[in-house]
């Protein structure tokens, strides 16, 4: 069973390519091309097979590639971001987090509090999380993939925030109204707050039989995972 989660799926770049997003294939330059082309255009180049391997889950290759990379050429804030992607698909969440950190002051600030955020929720810190979400929602207000990531966030804090979970994922939706990701977050949502009828709604917008069953029993799972045991809830 695939999990329904952006954030959970996606701590780095190469992770979505089941749920939506197509790997981008690169095969790695030949020494003969990489001396033909000026610095600029091998420093493009070098990143390009960056971003290839981290789309394929091949971060430990993507980590060489940025290894020599940085030997020659100037760390950019671009390179510091796919250093952060190589290490977070590496599990080293701390190291990540330091590479995400330089973004603060630069043109992709909005990913480096999105690439902390993921770095602590891999770690189990949600509040944290939490934090780095809304930053990088109010750095990029219109992407969807920040405001589903600060909803999941929410959901997963509970009590308090599930209101604005809701609404994060309502706009996230509105948004991207394609994602299976934002439905399903935002499926969780409604059941935590009892939005029975809301949830059929959204269900019932899933054509594929065994899929709407599938993100049902998840979904459902989900919710009584972190639910205090009660009267049984209606079945949806």
């Amino acid at each position: 069973m695939k999990r329904f989660f952006a954030l959970s799926i996606c701590l780095s770049l190469g992770a979505c390519a089941d749920y939506g997003f197509d790997p981008v294939s690169v095969v790695s330059p030949r020494a003969s091309e990489v001396q033909s082309l000026d610095g600029a255009s091998t420093s493009k180049l070098y990143l390009s097979v960056v971003n290839g391997l981290l789309s394929q889950g091949r971060y430990r290759a993507a980590l060489a590639y940025l290894d020599q990379y940085a030997v020659k050429e100037k760390k950019t804030p671009y390179f510091h971001q796919l250093y952060g992607e190589a290490l977070l698909g590496t599990e080293q969440y701390e190291e990540a987090a330091a590479a995400f950190a330089k973004l603060g002051n630069t043109e992709l600030a909005a990913d480096g509090f999105s690439g902390l955020g993921r770095a602590r929720a891999a770690q189990g810190d949600w509040v944290g999380a939490e934090e780095e979400f809304r930053k990088a929602v109010a750095a990029r207000p219109s992407s969807a993939e920040f405001l589903n990531n600060l909803g999941y966030a929410q959901l997963t804090i509970g009590g308090d925030r599930l209101k604005a979970a809701e609404f994060n994922l309502r706009q996230a939706q509105e948004l991207d109204p394609s994602s299976g990701s934002i439905r399903n977050n935002l499926l969780i949502a409604f059941m935590m707050t009892g939005k029975n009828e809301e949830a059929r709604r959204l269900l019932a917008g899933i054509p594929a039989s065994r899929e709407r069953a599938e993100v049902q029993d998840f979904a459902a799972a989900w919710v009584r995972e972190r639910q205090p045991a009660g009267p049984a809830k209606e079945d949806m």
